[in-house]
C-alpha cells in the first residue's frame, strides 16, 4: 500500500535522455491539425510565426511526428540535452530573428496550458521539464539579458516610429497575439482598431481600456471599405496580419491617396517576399527589414548573447546531473562542461 504512490509517480517519470524535439524553421505554415487522437496526445505543439516545434518522449514518437509538419526535409531533431538546451534558447527568444524577444515566452506558456489542460499522459511526463525550462528560463533573462534593454516587437515598432507619434491618428490592422503584444506601446496618438473580426477588435479595445481609460481608442468596422478609408486619413500603420497580396495593393492604393504626406507602415507580417505591392513606397518597413536593421549590435550585446547561449547549455547539462540544476555535483562531473 505504501508503494503504491511512489509507482504511480515513477510511471509518470521522464529522463532527460527521452526527451525528443523536432524544429521546422521557416516563413509561417500553421501546423495542420492533428490527423488522429494519438497525434494531439503524444505530441506537444508550439507554433509560431518563425518556426514551428514539436515535444515529445522517447523515439516511438518520432515518425508520427514528422507527419505534423511540411515534407521539404527541413526538420532539426534534437534529443536529451540537446533537446533541453534548445528549449532553452526558443523560450529565451535566442533563436528568434529578433533576438532576446520576449513575446515568445508568453506564446509557449500558453501553448503549455493549452497542452496540459487535455491531461494527456505526455503533459504529464513532460510537465517537471516544462517547469524546469520555464524556471531556468527566467533565471537566464534576469541574469543575462535584462540589461539588453526592451527586446519586443511592440517596443521596435515604437522605436522607429519616433517622432511620427503624435503627428496623426495609429492604425493597427489585426487583432491577434501579436497585435495585442504591439498595441500598449503605441501611445502618443489616437489608436484606431481594424481586424476582419469586429469582436476581436472590440476585445482588444476593451483590454487596453483596462489598462489606461483615458488612453483614445476608436474600433473600425469590419469591412474592407472602412479598413481602406482609415488608410486614407491615418499617419502611421502597424500591420500585424500576413501578407495578402490583393488587400495589400488596395491598402498601398490607399495609402498613396492620403492628402498629407508623412507618416510610416510597419509590416509585421511581411518578410521581404512579401514586399512587392509596397514597392515605390518609401514610408513602408517590412519585418524583413527591421530584422536588417537590427543586425547592428554593441559588443556588449554579442557577448551578453554569448554567455546567455553558454548558460542554457550549462543548464541543460546540469539538468542532465540531476534534476536540482543549483545540486551541488561531484568533481567528475565536471567534465560535462568540457563542451561548454
Amino acid at each position: 500500500m505504501t508503494n503504491e504512490p511512489h509507482s504511480r509517480l515513477a510511471f509518470i517519470f521522464m529522463e532527460l535522455r527521452q526527451l525528443n524535439v523536432l524544429q521546422w524553421r521557416s516563413a509561417h505554415v500553421p501546423i495542420a491539425a492533428a490527423q488522429d487522437a494519438s497525434a494531439a496526445q503524444n505530441l506537444f505543439l508550439i507554433d509560431t510565426c518563425q518556426r514551428q516545434v514539436a515535444v515529445l518522449a522517447g523515439r516511438d514518437a518520432l515518425e508520427l511526428a514528422r507527419r505534423q509538419f511540411p515534407n521539404d526535409g527541413a526538420l532539426e531533431h534534437y534529443e536529451g540535452t540537446d533537446a533541453y538546451a534548445f528549449l532553452l534558447r526558443f523560450a529565451c527568444g535566442l533563436e528568434s530573428k529578433l533576438v532576446a524577444e520576449t513575446e515568445i515566452f508568453g506564446q509557449i506558456k500558453q501553448a503549455w496550458r493549452d497542452f496540459s489542460e487535455r491531461g494527456s499522459a505526455l503533459s504529464k511526463q513532460l510537465s517537471p521539464w516544462v517547469q524546469h525550462v520555464f524556471q531556468d528560463a527566467k533565471e537566464i533573462r534576469a541574469q543575462y539579458l535584462s540589461s539588453l534593454g526592451s527586446a519586443s516587437y511592440g517596443s521596435q515598432v515604437r522605436r522607429l516610429l519616433g517622432d511620427e507619434f503624435g503627428l496623426g491618428p495609429t492604425l493597427l490592422v489585426g487583432a491577434g497575439q501579436l497585435a495585442q503584444s504591439v498595441a500598449p506601446w503605441l501611445t502618443g496618438s489616437e489608436l484606431w482598431l481594424w481586424n476582419r473580426t469586429h469582436s476581436r477588435a472590440r476585445e482588444l479595445a476593451t483590454e487596453l481600456a483596462k489598462r489606461n481609460p483615458e488612453r483614445p481608442v476608436r474600433v473600425i468596422e469590419s469591412s474592407a471599405k472602412a479598413e481602406l478609408a482609415a488608410w486614407r486619413a491615418a499617419h502611421q500603420i502597424v500591420i500585424c496580419v500576413p501578407p495578402d497580396a490583393q488587400a495589400d495593393r488596395a491598402r498601398a492604393d490607399a495609402w498613396r491617396e492620403r492628402p498629407d504626406g508623412g507618416g510610416r507602415i510597419i509590416h509585421l507580417g511581411a518578410g521581404a517576399e512579401g514586399a512587392a505591392p509596397w514597392n515605390g513606397v518609401p514610408e513602408f518597413v517590412s519585418l524583413g527589414a527591421l530584422f536588417d536593421m537590427l543586425q547592428a549590435h554593441s559588443e556588449l550585446r554579442r557577448r551578453q548573447l554569448e554567455r546567455s547561449g553558454r548558460a542554457c547549455l550549462e543548464k541543460a547539462l546540469l539538468r542532465s546531473l540531476g534534476a536540482n540544476a543549483s545540486h551541488p555535483h561531484s568533481w567528475e562531473d565536471l567534465a560535462a562542461f568540457n563542451a561548454v
